[in-house]
């Protein structure tokens, strides 16, 4: 009889567990929406980190923005003067399968780098505008 007590109240925590939890109000204002359209652009803004530097006026990195493909950006100004892969942290994560595993980097002479991720379209995610190298 004891038995069939535990029985019971195990059940019991079990399905408790599977409750669900209610849903949010989703009562956001007008202001509010907009910014969460604003962040979901495929863009993405300088002040996110995406650009370090600041690209002179006619210079290549002046005529490509953040989330742009390879093919775009070559076809603005042309191929890197070197390519390589990298892995990220993120490689080494059993079961994960992110568009950011591994990225692809360009470097182009007395402009800079650009780095891709390298899922999809491999969109442009961040700028290094470096005149030294």
């Amino acid at each position: 009889m004891h038995a069939n007590k535990l029985i019971f109240v195990i059940f019991l925590v079990v399905l408790s567990g599977c409750a669900n939890k209610q849903a949010k109000d989703d009562t956001a204002t007008a202001p509010q929406k907009q910014e969460k359209a604003q962040k979901t652009d495929k863009e993405v803004s300088a002040d996110s980190g995406g650009i370090v530097g600041k690209p002179a006026s006619g210079s290549k990195f002046s005529k490509i923005k953040i989330g742009m493909s390879t093919k775009e950006v070559i076809a603005k100004i042309g191929h890197p003067d070197n390519e390589w892969r990298r892995p990220t942290g993120k490689a080494h994560i059993p079961f994960y399968f992110g568009d950011d595993r591994w990225v692809i980097e360009y470097s182009y002479h007395k402009e800079g780098k650009l780095t891709f991720n390298s899922g999809g379209e491999r969109a442009l995610t961040g700028i290094l505008v470096d005149t030294s190298e």
